[in-house]
């Protein structure tokens, strides 16, 4: 039996492939706990499949539910809003706000 075709885990490019988002938004997700984090073997980080796919499976699932449940536009965001600070610094907490947005429709258009 070939074990490499039976069993390959998944890296952080392909999870961002699955999904249609970057890296960084995989990272973002991780670290906020919308996606399960990854195990650490040496320096790199792998999902075993069964625990990414399961999660997917359940967020389809669940996202279809409430979607069907709620049947209420999004609220649009007003073009006024500032995309970064004053200082030039971080983005201002209404463009992270945005892009979570965005990510998430992205998201759920992939999964409905």
């Amino acid at each position: 039996m070939n074990f490499a075709a039976a069993f390959k885990p998944l890296t952080k490019d392909d999870i961002a492939d699955v999904l249609g988002v970057s890296g960084r938004t995989i990272e973002n997700w991780v670290n906020d706990g919308t996606l399960p984090a990854p195990k650490r073997l040496g320096n790199r980080v792998y999902w075993h499949p069964g625990v990414f796919f399961g999660w997917l499976e359940q967020r389809l699932v669940d996202d279809s539910a409430s979607v069907e449940a709620q049947s209420v536009a999004p609220e649009p965001v007003p073009a006024t809003r500032r995309t970064a600070s004053p200082r030039g610094g971080k983005p201002a907490k209404t463009e992270v706000e945005r892009l979570r947005a965005r990510d998430h429709a992205k998201l759920s258009a992939l999964m409905g």
